[in-house]
């Protein structure tokens, strides 16, 4: 969003409609706000479900141990070993 705007009377709630219709917000969005001296940064926090960050995370495993040269059986044996 590329835009100047001036505040007045009407200018902080098109300053909200701007944010809202540029980052697609809808209701109980949430937003993280980082801010300094003479700037704010807005970004809106994606919540990824369960299933979508076990897929994530099975991913990186199997890249992980293809990577390492594990093969199945020593997974299976380190899966018996933590279930003592």
């Amino acid at each position: 969003m590329d835009k100047l705007l001036t505040l007045n009377e009407t200018g902080d709630s098109r300053l909200l409609k701007e944010i809202k219709k540029s980052l697609g917000l809808k209701l109980d969005d949430e937003l993280f706000l980082f801010s300094g001296k003479d700037y704010l940064i807005i970004k809106k926090v994606r919540r990824h479900s369960l299933s979508e960050r076990f897929k994530s995370l099975s991913e990186r495993v199997e890249k992980r141990f293809k990577k390492e040269g594990l093969k199945e059986d020593v997974v299976i044996e380190a899966i018996k070993w933590a279930r003592r």
